[in-house]
C-alpha cells in the first residue's frame, strides 16, 4: 500500500495535493500513487478529506464490492488528470482542451447535485456530501466540491507549478517567486544538477 509522508502534502490545498498524487521527477506524470482504491482512501484520511469512520466504511464497502471500488478508482484518476490539465492550463495561460474543461465542469456539477446545504457553514464547507448519497464516489464528490471552492476563491491567483516536476501548489508570498514544489526534493535536485553542470 502507498504511504503518505508529509512530503506528499506540499500543495497548500487538498485539491492540489490530490492532483499531486501522480507525477515523478520530471514534467511527465509517470508515477502513479493511487494504485488501489485503498491508497486513495488512506490519502484522503491523511489529508482530512475523509474522517476515520468514513474511511473504514469505504474500505468495508470495497471489500464487499471490488468491482464498484475499481470503477470508482478509475473515475477518480480520470477526474484528477482532467483537473490537473485544467489548472495547469490556467497557470500557464494557455487554452485548455474543451473536453478537459467539460470533464471538470461535469465533476463539479455532479457533486453539487448530490450535495446538501449545511447549516454548520461556519465550521465546515457550506455544501457537503455524505456517504449515503455518494457511496464509493464520496471522495470524488468531495474533491469536486473542494475544486469548486478553490476556483471561486481569491487563492486561485496563488496557483503555481513546480519548475521541475508537474506538481501544483499555492504560493501566497508577496513576490510569488516560489519555484519548486519543495526545496527538499525538486529544489535540491535542481541545485545538484546546476552543480554538476558547473
Amino acid at each position: 500500500m502507498t504511504t503518505w509522508p508529509e512530503a506528499c502534502f506540499v500543495g497548500g490545498d487538498p485539491v492540489l495535493d490530490f492532483v499531486n498524487t501522480a507525477g515523478g521527477r520530471t514534467k511527465a506524470r509517470d508515477a502513479e500513487r493511487l494504485n488501489r482504491f485503498a491508497d486513495a482512501l488512506e490519502w484522503a484520511h491523511a489529508c482530512g478529506v475523509l474522517d476515520r469512520a468514513e474511511r473504514d466504511q469505504l474500505v468495508a464497502r470495497a471489500d464487499r464490492d471490488p468491482v464498484e471500488s475499481e470503477r470508482a478508482l478509475d473515475e477518480l484518476r480520470e477526474q484528477r488528470e482532467a483537473l490537473h490539465a485544467f489548472l495547469l492550463a490556467g497557470v500557464e495561460g494557455v487554452e485548455c482542451d474543451a473536453a478537459v474543461r467539460q470533464r471538470v465542469h461535469s465533476d463539479i456539477t455532479a457533486a453539487h447535485r448530490e450535495a446538501e446545504l449545511s447549516e454548520r457553514f461556519l465550521a465546515q464547507p457550506a455544501w457537503v456530501v455524505d456517504i449515503t448519497a455518494a457511496g464509493a464516489r464520496l471522495l470524488s464528490r468531495r474533491l469536486a466540491l473542494a475544486a469548486a471552492r478553490l476556483l471561486a476563491s481569491d487563492r486561485r491567483a496563488e496557483l503555481n507549478v513546480c519548475g521541475r516536476c508537474s506538481w501544483l501548489f499555492l504560493d501566497p508570498s508577496p513576490t510569488r517567486r516560489r519555484r519548486w514544489c519543495s526545496m527538499a526534493t525538486c529544489g535540491n535536485r535542481a541545485k545538484a544538477q546546476r552543480h554538476q553542470k558547473r
